[in-house]
């Protein structure tokens, strides 16, 4: 994980022009909380992408090939604007083997500790709280109003829904998705890949790969390793 220091973020303005993974819903909420943080968005790469020239205003620049140019990834920063953990995670990996430059994307609104830790691409989408000793792993992207309390760990490219709560010193596995208003009580555990439904309250840990719903959250089901790889990026050859 990149360490991140984000008390020194807010003062520098960004060099490089910004360039977003994916052009659905995610990807222009993204865009909006970038342009909010001084970062400057000037187009998206979409893995479909054919001779589409752009959707929503958002110029699509070409697919997937371009993440493996050195001299593109050099000139850009980047954002992955995709929810899906194991999506996020997939193309994130691509970019930091390539050295691309994913810097944290933190709405004003929001509170960082400055003894909390973010990794690369970390995204806060508005108004959260990353409180004492928190750390985010790479990737990490919490939607609005998420809280993170202290000593908790996020790992990579896990997804937290609107207003969902992470009590102190909870773990969360990478590639875990918590959903809508959902609830994690303090020091306990959620497994790799998990799924918590929305508005459930975790009051116990949840082992990795099952999805997981109610108060008191139950596991109902499993939720096998996606293997998809319809979900990581597109690339020729």
């Amino acid at each position: 994980m990149i360490v991140v220091q984000v008390t020194r973020m807010s003062s520098q303005r960004p060099i490089k022009p910004m360039v977003i993974i994916g052009s659905g819903g995610h990807a222009f909420c993204l865009r909006e909380i970038a342009a909010l943080a001084g970062f400057n968005v000037i187009g998206a790469i979409d893995r479909t992408a054919t001779d589409i020239q752009q959707v929503n205003g958002l110029p699509i620049l070409g697919g997937d090939d371009l993440l493996l140019d050195s001299s593109f990834i050099q000139d850009h920063q980047f954002a992955v604007g995709i929810g899906n953990p194991v999506a996020r995670n997939r193309y994130g990996d691509l970019l930091l083997r390539q050295g691309a430059d994913c810097p944290p994307i933190i709405n004003p609104s929001s509170y960082v500790s400055a003894d909390a830790s973010l990794g690369a691409g970390v995204l806060l989408m508005g108004m959260n709280a990353v409180n004492h000793g928190a750390r985010l792993d790479d990737f990490v992207a919490l939607d609005w109003q998420v809280t993170v309390g202290h000593g908790s760990h996020l790992g990579r490219a896990v997804f937290a829904g609107p207003g969902s709560r992470v009590a102190g010193d909870v773990e969360c596995g990478k590639e875990s998705y918590l959903g809508l208003g959902c609830q994690v009580i303090e020091k306990v555990s959620i497994g790799e890949h998990s799924v918590i439904g929305a508005g459930a309250t975790v009051t116990r840990n949840i082992p990795a790969n099952v999805v997981a719903v109610g108060s008191p959250a139950k596991v109902i089901k499993e939720n096998p390793l996606n293997t998809d790889h319809s979900l990581g990026p597109k690339l020729s050859g």
